[in-house]
Formats: C-alpha cells, structure tokens, sequence
C-alpha cells in the first residue's frame, strides 16, 4: 500500500513542503463513483492526500435518535438519514485504497468512532485525522494511538482552555499529534477565522495546520505563510448539492489555484538570511544603477580621488556606497573618460593573451561578440561562437581567415518582442522567421572567412509565455513550430541550423516568462528529428527544468546526447539560477559528463558576464573544467 511518508517527515519536523489534504468527506453523497472522480481531481490539483470519513452509526448515536431522529435535536432529523444514505461500504474503501495506491496519494481518513479505527487501520492508511467534535474524545484518540500513526487533531468549537486541558491528557499518553486551527461553520465568515490563534497552537505543539471551511483559496496560503505545516480543505464538484460540506468546499479549478500558490509561497519564503541578486535583477542593474565614471582619461599608475568621478549608467562598475574603498588605490589599468570603473581596474589580471593553454579532448570555443572578437582571436580556440543582437546582423563583420570552427548564436530579441516562431499571432511568427533568415544569411555570408568546417547557428524558436504558469500542450507547440520553420530558405549541406534547448523560467527583457516550448527531451527530439537537425545542448537551461520537475540531469542528458552538435556549459541553481560558475550551483558535472564523453561535439562555456574584465569569469570556467574534466570535453 502506497504512503510517501511525507507526513512522518512533517511531524519530524523535517524541512518539506506544506502536506496538502483534499478532504472530499462526505462529498461523494455515497456514490463510489462519485469518490472516484474526486479522488482524481484532488491528484490532478497537486495534493498530497485525499481524505475520507468512517462511521458505524450504531457505536456513535443512541438507538433512539438512530430509530427515530425526529425525537432529538431538529437537526438530527436532517443529519442521521443522510449519514445513513452516504457511509461508503467496505468494498468501496478497498477501490479507495487501490486508487490512492496508483495515484501515489496518501489515504487518510476521520474516525468517528473505535471500531472504525480499527477498520481504517486494517485498510492501510497513512494517519489519523479527529475531527474537531472528537479533539475532547480521549479514549477515541488513545485507541487511535495505539496503531502508531500520526494524528491530525482539529481544534474547531472548543476554547483555548478546552485545547489547553486536551494537550496535557496528550502529552501525559505520549501521543503523537498536530493540531489544526478550525472554525467548524460550513461556510465560516472571514471575520471569525482568527489565525492570530496559530501562534497560541504553536505553544501546544510544534505542528500546526488549518482546516479550512471558508471561500475562496487565499486563506491557506496566508496560513502557510504564518507557519502552517498542514492544510485541508474540502473538495466538490457543486457547491451547490445538498450536504453539509459542498457549501464550503473548493471546486477542482480552484483547488489547482490554491496549491500552485502555497507552493510558489514555498518558494518565496525559502532561501537563507544572505540575498541574492538574479540575473533579471543584475540586468536591471546595469541597465538603471549608475556606477563611477572618470571625468577624465586616467591613465596606469593614477591614484584614484574624489575629484576625478562623477556616477552614470550603465551599473557595472563601482557604486557610490562602495567608492571609498578605492579611493587613494592605484590603477592597474587605464580608464578612458565615461568609461564605467570596475574594482578589476585596481587588481593584477590576466590578459587573453597571458591564458594557460587548454587540453580538452574535444573541440572547446569562446563566446564573443564581434565587436571583442580581436581579443579573444588570439587564442585560437577550435571554435567560436558570436552572440548576436539583433543590430548585429547589419555590422559588416569581415575577419582575417580564422582556422577556428563558426558558431553563430541567432538573436532572441527583435525590437522589444521575442522570437516565437510558436506564437499565435501571425506578426510575430513573420517577423521571428524574418530575423532568423536574416541569421541564417549572416552566418553564411561570414562563412567564408571560417572555411574549416560547415558553420552551425544556434536558434532560440520561442513557445514562451508571460503569465502561463501550468504546463501546456507541448507538442502542439512543436507542432507549430515545425509548420512555421518549414519556411526558412537554407542548404543543410551549408549550414547546420541547431536549436537549442531552453529553461522553464527564463529571464526575458528583464523579468520572468515561463518556458513550454524546446524545453522538454520529447519535443526537441521531435523537432530536430522531423528536420534532421542537431541541437544545442545547454546544460544549465536542462538541470533548471530538472530542478523544477524533479528529473534526472543525467537521464535528460542521455536521452537528447545522440542528436547534439554543440553544448553550452554553465553551472546552475533552483529553476531559474542561470549563467552560474562551474562549482557554484547544484549540477554533478561529473556524472552529467560521464554522458557525453562518447559523442563528437564543439562547446563553449557560458558563464553570466563572463567575457568582462578581459574574460575573468570565462577563464575561470575553463581553468576548473580542464583540470577536472578535460577528458570528458
């Protein structure tokens, strides 16, 4: 019987993710069928458990109000001939049992009685979950204690000195138990929630959740956010049935809603006490901070005064708030009036030129730009790789002969719009197909001056959303992409046209977009094979989307290897954590590695912002990976 043990860990106080219940109760109305298709919607939703309820009517109403509820309480004369009409029979909590198993969801199910304890007990479930009329049922929780599983005790209708009193009798029996912060109306209004109390349940236990009966989806995730470990709310189909529960429960869409945003709450909230700055950010930066600039020429040997700067963008020097640690240091290099200041200008550094030699066993390259590719020409790498713009493509680009193999990467951005040759809209497939012919006739054009080998050109062909944040048909994307890319005009036996693949929250005109197309193995399969194309394998972008989908690098890696050409090699972190040095992120390079060792290609590292400071951050990269793996590259 499948149980993730998630929630063992949870009350280990062990550092996971908020456990997510989807109570469906007393939801089905009795119909097992109904139970089914409730149980899938609560997977399709992300939970991590469904829960049901247990009654024997005979061992919890007196037989008077059993035989005649109309003598009790009036509600009593709605209440019994319903749980009469919806208790699920023991073959349906078998069919329960077995679809919790194939769905990998955890079954728990509310006791409200001792001898349905021992029935959920025997079905193989993962806890015990009292519900708040039973939180003062002590024998009811010890019987459930005794079969060793965690218990999930609400804590609605009852005071602070019924909780207080209940927790002692807890922890002199040594039970093992959370404690959920309920208000126990079917809806509950806003006003009598008070989730102030959570921090008074954290004095009584050191797991806390809420149960929630009220609309809507913000409430959990404010819960989350203020400690919460576990969250249940009820699941229907129509708010509108007949039943205790349908009134305040969640419908599947809004389910999906609400555990997407208690995990991106889960992400927002995590990290350490240092910041980050993201690469968005870093763009940004530069693009708006102002750093120190020379109101002068100053040449080698100057001692840098106050008087020689005033502060403009770009942002990629030396900032106001750091300018006095570099005041009366001496300059190592000359700086040109308006030039940005860097703190590499007052330290000794290597030229291109000064490099340590390389020994990789396949045919290693340099990203520039046309406009540096003087200095890194020098070294007179097998390959190289030309990062274009898209003002690039009209700069008359005539090189000496270069014996070095020609990798151009095509533009990713025209005239603030992304290429997307995936898109919806006809202006922008026309006017990506436009800048990538235009790439492809570049490349060819500058071919000549790089005759050692068939030129490749890297292409980014789009399937980018700004605000789809669920996967969408990526096929279709494909589908797209091949019918617009059939109207490129080249020779394959002049070019080799590489696309490359990309990472599921790319930092795009300096935000996040959310990535769908040329992301997964199965499309960029797809896509290169229709054509017969190679493609570009960059591994940071493909342990990114590993990270955000709990998948294997290396499996990924072996699984797109047999079509690659080239590969762009840079370390990364979490799904978005790009650009990073080798060593500095989370990827096993040497496991991954291990994968393309048999494989002919060219590679180029692509460390973010590595070709400043005469290629510091590059050298860097090249230095760690031929030490380490200059056999495997």
């Amino acid at each position: 019987m499948y149980d993730s043990g998630k929630i063992k860990k949870i009350f280990n106080n062990e550092n996971i993710e908020t456990y997510i219940i989807a109570e469906i109760g007393i939801n089905h109305n009795g119909n097992i069928d109904t139970a089914i298709e409730l149980i899938k919607a609560a997977k399709e939703a992300g939970v991590d458990a469904v829960k049901f309820q247990k009654r024997d009517l005979d061992n919890i109403y007196s037989e008077e109000v059993i035989n005649n509820e109309n003598n009790s309480e009036w509600n009593f004369e709605y209440l019994i001939p319903l749980l009469k009409e919806i208790e699920l029979s023991k073959d349906d909590y078998i069919q329960i049992r077995n679809l919790c198993d194939e769905l990998e969801l955890d079954l728990i199910v509310t006791p409200f009685d001792e001898k349905s304890a021992e029935f959920l007990y025997e079905l193989g479930i993962s806890a015990y979950k009292i519900s708040s009329a039973d939180m003062t049922n002590i024998p009811l929780l010890l019987k459930c204690n005794k079969f060793n599983l965690p218990l999930i005790i609400s804590t609605g209708m009852w005071s602070d000195e019924d909780i207080f009193k209940c927790v002692n009798i807890y922890k002199a029996n040594k039970l093992s138990y959370a404690l959920l912060l309920a208000q126990s109306t079917y809806p509950a209004s806003y006003e009598t929630l008070n989730l102030k109390y959570l921090e008074r349940l954290k004095d009584f236990t050191s797991v806390i959740g809420y149960s929630g009966h009220e609309r809507g989806t913000f409430i959990p995730v404010a819960a989350v956010a203020m400690g919460c470990k576990i969250i249940e709310k009820h699941i229907t189909f129509d708010i509108t049935q007949k039943g205790p529960d349908h009134k305040a429960s969640m419908l599947p869409r809004e389910w999906k809603e609400m555990v997407f945003q208690i995990r991106m709450l889960e992400k927002a909230m995590g990290g350490t006490r240092t910041k980050h700055v993201n690469q968005a950010e870093m763009q940004n930066k530069e693009a708006f901070a102002k750093s120190a600039v020379p109101v002068r020429d100053l040449p080698v040997g100057h001692i840098l005064i106050e008087s020689d700067l005033v502060y403009k963008a770009p942002g990629k020097g030396i900032f106001a708030h750091e300018i006095n640690d570099y005041i009366g240091k001496v300059l190592k290099r000359a700086i040109k009036k308006d030039h940005y200041i860097g703190k590499v200008d007052f330290e000794d550094s290597i030229a291109i030129k000064d490099w340590q030699r390389f020994y990789f066993s396949k045919r290693w390259g340099i990203k520039c730009r046309f406009h540096d590719y003087n200095e890194y020409k020098i070294l007179n790498s097998p390959c190289i790789e030309f990062h274009c713009s898209q003002t690039d493509l009209d700069i008359d680009f005539n090189p000496d002969t270069s014996q070095s193999e020609l990798i151009v990467h095509a533009p990713e951005i025209f005239d603030r719009q992304l290429v997307n040759i995936c898109s919806n809209s006809v202006d922008i497939v026309e006017r990506s197909l436009d800048i990538l012919q235009r790439s492809i006739d570049k490349t060819l054009s500058i071919s000549r001056h790089f005759p050692k080998a068939k030129p490749k050109l890297v292409m980014h062909l789009g399937g980018m959303f700004l605000n789809t944040r669920q996967l969408v048909n990526t096929s279709q994307l494909t589908e797209i992409a091949i019918k617009n890319f059939k109207k490129l005009k080249y020779n394959s036996s002049q070019i080799d046209i590489i696309p490359e693949n990309l990472p599921p929250r790319p930092w795009y005109l300096g935000g996040e977009w959310f990535q769908h197309g040329f992301m997964l193995p199965k499309d960029m399969l797809a896509f290169c094979n229709y054509f017969g194309l190679g493609m570009t394998y960059d591994i940071c972008h493909a342990s990114l989307y590993c990270n955000e989908f709990g998948i294997d690098l290396a499996d990924y890696t072996e699984e797109v290897m047999p079509i690659v050409k080239h590969i762009h090699i840079s370390d990364a972190y979490g799904n978005n954590g790009e650009g990073v040095q080798i060593g500095e992120g989370c990827i096993d390079f040497g496991r991954v590695l291990k994968k393309v060792e048999k494989y002919n290609f060219t590679w180029v590292p692509e460390i973010w912002s590595g070709h400043l400071h005469q290629g510091a951050g590059t050298y860097k990269c090249m230095k760690i990976l031929n030490e380490k793996y200059s056999k495997e590259l």
